[in-house]
């Protein structure tokens, strides 16, 4: 168990240390100290255009009670969820970080997702992901279902146009799934998310997608569970809003950055080579993309760095490609979806300088504070001093959420036996649903033993293989028993929780 724990820790050190430190808490107390923070000194910004613009888009896409609703819970906690992308939250690892965080929330459960991925991405927002044990494979992937053609695969979610109902087949031959999954629950579930009329009625597929999820997390849970409504919104479209606000006054911080040369050339060098962020020289970029992601005529992503004199941006390749650092053409390529804003930029932009507390994965909780240490060591380095100071003193630190995978599938008689398959949306589904008895099991279940089924399945993910035998062996050694719970579908879903934590 030791060592590959300590395979795993470089690569996740924060979050690792994290879920270590809190071993003892139940997840429920996990998530309550989410919302607990020291006292800090204001943001730069004022967060409450944030705000609005969420709640708007809320309204519009849902209801008005539920933008109200998401206005209420950004209020009394100024939360996201910011370690997803967009789509729909069939991915194990995504979905239950979407409950663990949802135990923090009191009136909406804000997830603001990244929409900048290609429609193909580990999310798979073109179909349903289902957390199947291949027999005698000691494997922790999901398998894939296609519901949507893989036509715009490698289109940007954001910027994706929306299908129509023609376009919505489950495959009629589908390998690698046993017999007995029941082919018309599925096709109910297809029914009820990617045909749902209010799906079909949206413009944008980024907008299909957060109604799907919602629609996902209705379906999912038992209405008897007091689990808040669900908001997914694509951050990609709330942050080009606010930039292009933003870009209006340059004493912003996220003026100051775009439109000053010298602030440019600070940040390129000081997150050069962060995760997250990029990797190149002034004549090339290996990774990444500075500041924003071009698109192209198909709306694929075009990697942009920095030109010689740091007053545009190139496209790494194509060369006719190049935009000024001047507010005016920033804000119509924005408005026209030209470029879209990096996951640098937009933490710069909600974190740094209105006071988001983001809430992340395994790698967001190192990557984030980094990036926002980066940029106040550009500022200082450009005579900011002052903001440079406000910045570190009013940051909040980036709370590992997602990564823990408590609900579990059993895997009788197989290699995964004894830890069980992490349990995605639809396998929940399958399973009955998500009821008052098991969100109350998961509520308890220990973030030490939470952590404990985990790590097998980072450790294949971040390994990209499967596990040796052997080695998974010595992990499971440390897997708590299973509690079963009673269920009304044809597959029984676990939490990872001993008998001894009921008592």
């Amino acid at each position: 168990m030791n060592a590959a724990r300590e395979w795993l820790r470089p690569l996740m050190p924060d979050a690792l240390a994290a879920f270590e430190r809190a071993g003892d808490l139940s997840l429920a107390a996990y998530a309550a100290a989410l919302t607990r923070d020291a006292p800090r000194a204001p943001a730069l910004q004022s967060g409450e255009d944030l705000v609005e613009l969420a709640a708007e888009a809320c309204g519009r896409l849902y209801s008005p009670a539920l933008g109200e609703a998401l206005r209420r819970e950004l209020h009394e906690d100024f939360h996201a969820l910011t370690a997803n992308h967009h789509g729909v939250d069939f991915h194990p690892e995504f979905f239950q970080g979407d409950l663990l965080f949802a135990m923090s929330c009191r009136h909406a459960v804000p997830l603001f997702n990244c929409g900048a991925v290609p429609g193909n991405n580990v999310a798979y927002p073109r179909g349903i992901l289902l957390a199947l044990e291949n027999p005698g494979e000691a494997s922790f992937r999901c398998r894939r279902l296609p519901v949507l053609p893989g036509r715009h695969r490698h289109v940007l979610v954001s910027v994706q146009p929306p299908f129509a109902a023609s376009a919505v087949r489950l495959p009629s031959h589908m390998p690698g799934l046993p017999d007995t999954l029941p082919r018309a629950a599925l096709d109910r579930l297809v029914q009820a998310v990617y045909l749902h009329p209010r799906v079909l009625a949206q413009g944008r597929f980024r907008d299909q997608a957060s109604l799907m999820n919602s629609l996902l997390w209705q379906e999912v849970m038992d209405r008897a569970c007091p689990v808040p409504p669900l908001v997914s919104l694509d951050m990609q479209q709330l942050c080009a809003a606010l930039i292009r606000a933003d870009l209006e006054r340059p004493d912003s911080l996220v003026g100051r950055l775009l439109l000053q040369p010298p602030l440019v050339a600070a940040i390129w060098e000081e997150l050069n080579g962060q995760r997250a962020c990029w990797t190149g020289t002034r004549q090339d970029l290996q990774r990444g993309s500075f500041l924003f992601w071009g698109v192209d005529g198909e709306g694929r992503a075009l990697a942009l760095r920095p030109s010689q004199d740091r007053r545009s941006l190139v496209a790494v390749r194509d060369a006719g490609w190049r935009l000024p650092l001047q507010s005016a053409p920033l804000s119509r390529a924005l408005e026209q979806e030209r470029i879209l804003p990096t996951l640098f930029l937009y933490f710069t932009t909600v974190s740094a300088a209105r006071g988001l507390r983001c809430t992340g994965g395994i790698f967001q909780t190192s990557y984030l504070p980094r990036m926002v240490h980066g940029l106040a060591d550009a500022l200082r380095r450009c005579g900011e001093p002052g903001m440079a100071d406000r910045l570190r003193e009013s940051f909040s630190p980036c709370p590992a959420c997602t990564g823990l995978l408590p609900l579990r599938l059993p895997c009788p008689g197989g290699p995964l036996q004894s830890a069980g398959q992490g349990a995605g949306a639809a396998d929940l589904w399958l399973a009955g649903g998500l009821s008052p008895a098991l969100w109350q099991a998961m509520r308890q279940t220990r973030v030490r033993d939470a952590l404990a089924v985990s790590l097998p399945y980072h450790y294949e993910d971040l390994a990209g293989q499967a596990m040796q035998p052997s080695l998974l062996a010595r992990l499971l050694e440390q897997v708590p028993p299973a509690r079963s719970l009673p269920f009304t579908g044809s597959r029984t879903a676990e939490a990872c929780t001993s008998e001894r934590h009921h008592a």
